[in-house]
């Protein structure tokens, strides 16, 4: 007998695809992810005749719209629990049909002709544990009409959700439209991260020429490199494609992206200048936002190793929990991200006043560095972070 089998029932009316990928083909994906090697496609006609004989069955019906996450934290119960079954309910307390079946319970309803029948007799022969996971996205589709506005709410719930500052919910208001479109093409989260990095470059090129005109095309170019650094997470996520590969690759260019910008002002300033009083604040900035990125790259590869994508939003969720120190930083750590880095370019480019964005910037890092070093031992000690795939669930 296998561990751990999920059964994919197949809806049978017309097929639908969300974010991209048919509905039973993402059911398997998620199943797959979540840790689950054996996974079965089946019909809402006698749906579990055919089932694989396992000690724990994840049931899960295509139209149900879920995160990995709803199936780590189920599977995690289920097997330590030991409960004969268990279906998740959602916001509103309502069944999803999404279920994990001990061998037991499985072996009583083998024979309904339908999902739902055997869940009406699983609550009347046995204890059926219901499972609520407010922090999670849980959703169905009953019409096609409801997938534009539920793709929404998914790439939003996903990538960061309400936890993210203003300035990066201004960006999604431009990225989360964008990226269901790309979810509908072969482009990949890769190639959504070296486009935004090429735009940061071409920023850079656009800065070095240092008139007013080629400040403004280069803050805009900037900008628009954000909304592809934004979207590249919600490709790969919506795709659930999202790798650690991919992680490291939008960390080194979003990384690399600060120091071609800062070197664009400063070139830009000595050509129009012909001098420029702004090396000494743009000396202090490198090396300082230097500091803070080697930091945060150790701090990202010490506790989130398996799964660098997540980083952000758990340390962030961590340090809201943390001491007034902590929940200062949790808040600052937005005013030294890229988004808040975007608007600020384009209103010094507006202004017309680029060069002075490096005394900006050196205090700010300084600032921020300050910041980093004194919670870096709190992020080590308390931040946990889910792998990507795991390797069985314990």
């Amino acid at each position: 007998m296998i561990r751990l089998a999920a059964l994919i029932v197949r809806d049978s009316s017309s097929p639908l695809r969300f974010a991209g990928l048919d509905l039973a083909e993402r059911a398997q994906r998620l199943a797959r992810r979540a840790g689950i090697d054996q996974v079965q496609i089946v019909e809402d006609q006698t749906p579990l005749g055919s089932a694989p004989i396992a000690e724990r069955l994840l049931v899960l019906p295509e139209r149900v719209i879920i995160e990995r996450g709803v199936l780590t934290d189920l599977l995690r119960r289920g097997l330590r629990d030991q409960e004969e079954a268990a279906v998740v309910l959602d916001r509103d307390g309502h069944s999803t049909d999404v279920m994990l079946l001990s061998f037991r319970a499985t072996e009583r309803i083998r024979a309904v002709p339908r999902l739902r029948s055997g869940l009406r007799r699983l609550a009347i022969e046995t204890q059926v544990g219901g499972v609520r996971l407010p922090s999670r996205f849980i959703a169905q589709i009953h019409d096609a009409s409801e997938l534009p506005a539920l793709e929404t709410r998914y790439l939003w719930h996903t990538n960061g959700g309400d936890g993210e500052g203003y300035f990066t919910k201004n960006i999604r208001a431009f990225s989360v439209p964008l990226s269901r479109r790309l979810l509908r093409t072969s482009i990949t989260a890769n190639h959504v991260t070296l486009a935004g990095f090429a735009l940061a470059v071409f920023a850079g090129l656009s800065f070095s020429f240092g008139s007013y005109w080629a400040g403004v095309i280069g803050s805009l170019l900037y900008w628009t490199s954000m909304v592809l650094d934004c979207s590249d997470g919600e490709v790969a996520r919506g795709k659930l494609g999202d790798s650690k590969f991919g992680a490291w690759l939008e960390t080194v260019t979003d990384y690399l992206s600060y120091f071609v910008v800062l070197g664009g002002i400063m070139i830009g300033d000595q050509r129009w200048e012909s001098h420029c009083i702004h090396i000494p604040a743009a000396i202090v900035a490198t090396f300082t936002s230097l500091a803070i990125v080697l930091i945060v790259g150790y701090l990202r590869a010490r506790v989130a190793r398996q799964n660098p994508g997540a980083f952000d939003d758990a340390l962030a969720a961590d340090l809201k929990r943390g001491t007034p120190v902590h929940q200062f930083a949790a808040w600052g750590r937005q005013l030294i991200k890229r988004s808040f880095f975007a608007h600020l370019i384009v209103f010094q480019a507006l202004i017309g006043q680029l060069p002075a964005l490096t005394e900006v910037w050196a205090y700010g890092s300084i600032v921020a560095l300050v910041i980093v070093i004194a919670v870096q031992a709190r992020i080590v000690r308390s931040v946990r972070i889910e792998p990507l795939q795991p390797v069985g669930i314990s």
